[in-house]
């Protein structure tokens, strides 16, 4: 199975913006306008300041979930206040992701609520960031086992998405171990 077919069969989706959404988008606003943080003339803070350029689908479909990692049990989770990182599982939006299926194979992953997509160098490890369309933030898709559960490889560094609850959320050679296998929730 691959993550087109896991995918579609979920919540593939052309474009809709949910209720639920709309709803944070005007939360977000609120709280980034009572906090003075980057709110342009028209309400709405810029993609520069937030992160918010909209990756292309080669497929015009997005897809979305969570990520659990299938060691620790908990989702990656991203908010301005405390970055990328692990935290338990909540099904609020820091932890969803939109994914986009870029022409190479490789997905790319933006957080619902900061609009930043996982990103992984060696000079700055795994974080999220303004999505650039670099191949610090594509990430290749395995399926160990033949199982719906992914290990994330990162294009650039060739480093999976990794999970222990001694280390943490964080990029680290890839080596087979369920440490580095997410379940799409």
């Amino acid at each position: 199975m691959n993550i087109s077919t896991l995918l579609r069969g979920r919540t593939g989706r052309t474009g809709r913006t949910s209720r639920t959404g709309r709803i944070v988008a005007a939360t977000a606003t609120a709280v980034l306008t009572a906090a003075g943080l980057g709110i342009s003339a028209a309400g709405t803070a810029s993609a520069a300041e937030t992160g918010r350029d909209t990756p292309q689908s080669l497929n015009g479909i997005t897809y979305s979930y969570a990520l659990q990692n299938q060691n620790t049990g908990r989702c990656v989770d991203d908010s301005f206040a405390y970055g990328l990182r692990a935290f338990t599982c909540n099904g609020m939006n820091f932890q969803k992701f939109n994914f986009y299926q870029q022409s190479n194979g490789s997905w790319v992953l933006q957080n619902q609520n900061t609009g930043r997509c996982v990103d992984d160098s060696l000079a700055y490890g795994l974080r999220a960031f303004g999505c650039n369309g670099m191949n610090f933030q594509q990430w290749y898709l395995s399926y160990p086992n033949g199982s719906g559960s992914a290990v994330f490889r990162n294009a650039n560094t060739g480093r999976c998405m990794d999970d222990s609850l001694a280390y943490g959320l964080r990029a680290f050679t890839c080596n087979g171990m369920n440490f580095q296998t997410f379940n799409f929730v």
